[in-house]
């Protein structure tokens, strides 16, 4: 069954394309883990009289299970963790590459430490061309990376959440009285917005959740471990599972929902229908959620069978458009969806997008990880007084099919932390 979502967007759709609430809480909830989601819908029903949430987990239980079960977890670096969002969600392209350069040039914490002008005279390029670079970088996660300026960095991060009345009027003050929300100058700000100081108080509430900074080495969405699919194999065949474990419990509140439906009062019937449909919305989204995340796990699983049934120690290639195409929906909500998401099999966790890798040319059958084990392989098996070349390499594994070039052999050879041949040679 495919999918065919109202939020399916891309790079170049997203400027001109006004996203309704259901479709930005959509894609909200498919990139959010389960802890945060649970925090996320709980904020909601805060708001909303018709419904309450149980959660089913919390932080120190999943913290707990994590340490029993001695599963780690890998923490990226923030270079390493943006260029895999380049990797996974831009196609290759000359406006990549100076996303690319944009991020070599950030600072610890992602703020762009470079000046535009600075930076037109480091990159050949032009004035629009930065511009578009920097809207791609402003798109990645977390939000506020890229920014110049403290300004900058708090209106990404407000522009990055869902729009309400007071994260609209904190925006327009981030954007038009900077210098008068530092200097707590509220009945001016009240003054030429023409709203109350009670409103610009709870406005400047908002903005001082917002961090100073895009990045900090307490920043990890991953620090515990749900997983969302369980795997299970029997004589050689594979079973997958869609826990609900995690997931919050969503409780309609029928007779809050009933006593407000039999006022007359005009107002009161608005509300209760806005709060019904919000309700509803919800629900058709966590539904969502679970079933992109489900038919992408089939995807994953069909292609990935012989690694899932410990066949082989190599991944087979797999890419995002591969699932995209199969699924008829988005590259974006592909990579969304695998981002923070596991998938639990008999012989450890694994996060969805551990299963995505690249063929090692475009002609060719073989990822990159199946390359990297061959080169490996032959390593292991040379004569240690007289060690394979990266040429020699080449000629060997072009007998078996592979063609790839000298170059490459060498990277690969590196990333799999193996010194050159010179270094390997044994007296």
């Amino acid at each position: 069954m495919a999918l065919k979502q109202s939020y399916q967007i891309n790079q170049k759709q997203l400027q001109g394309l006004v996203l309704t609430q259901s479709m930005k809480q959509s894609i909200l909830m498919l990139q959010t883990n389960l802890l945060d989601l649970t925090d996320y819908v709980q904020d909601l029903s805060m708001a909303n009289p018709l419904f309450d949430v149980n959660p089913t987990v919390s932080k120190q239980e999943v913290e707990m299970s994590t340490a029993l079960e001695n599963n780690s977890v890998s923490h990226q670096t923030l270079y390493d963790y943006l260029l895999e969002q380049v990797r996974l969600t831009m196609r290759p392209t000359s406006l990549r590459d100076v996303v690319v350069c944009l991020i070599d040039q950030l600072d610890e914490h992602g703020y762009l430490i470079k000046s535009d002008q600075e930076l037109l005279e480091l990159l050949p390029v032009g004035k629009i061309t930065l511009i578009d670079a920097k809207e791609l970088l402003f798109s990645l996660d977390p939000p506020g990376v890229g920014a110049q300026s403290l300004q900058e960095c708090l209106i990404l991060q407000l522009q990055a959440r869902k729009a309400t009345a007071q994260t609209t009027l904190a925006l327009t003050m981030l954007e038009k009285y900077f210098d008068d929300i530092i200097n707590h100058n509220w009945s001016t700000i009240a003054q030429h917005l023409e709203v109350s100081i009670p409103e610009v108080e709870a406005a400047f509430a908002v903005i001082q959740t917002l961090t100073p900074y895009p990045y900090t080495e307490d920043y990890d969405n991953n620090s515990y471990i749900i997983p969302e699919l369980i795997l299970k194999t029997n004589d050689d065949k594979l079973s997958l599972q869609v826990t609900k474990y995690g997931y919050p419990k969503i409780v309609f509140a029928q007779e809050t929902y009933e006593q407000l439906k039999q006022s007359t009062d005009q107002e009161t019937q608005e509300y209760i229908k806005n709060k019904y449909q919000e309700y509803q919305s919800l629900q058709r989204n966590l539904e969502r959620r679970i079933q992109t995340i489900a038919l992408i796990g089939r995807c994953i699983i069909e292609a990935q069978a012989p690694f899932l049934l410990q066949k082989t120690s190599e991944l087979q290639p797999l890419l995002l458009r591969d699932v995209a195409n199969k699924l008829d929906i988005s590259i974006s909500t592909v990579s969304r969806t695998i981002n923070g998401k596991y998938l639990q099999t008999d012989f450890g966790i694994f996060e969805l997008k551990h299963f995505f890798t690249k063929r090692s040319n475009p002609n060719s059958d073989k990822s990159v990880n199946q390359v990297q084990a061959q080169i490996k392989n032959l390593i292991d098996k040379e004569n240690q007084q007289h060690p394979l070349s990266d040429q020699k390499l080449v000629e060997l594994l072009a007998q078996q099919d592979i063609r790839i070039a000298r170059r490459t052999v060498a990277k690969y050879r590196q990333q799999l932390g193996i010194v050159s041949a010179s270094k390997r040679r044994k007296k």
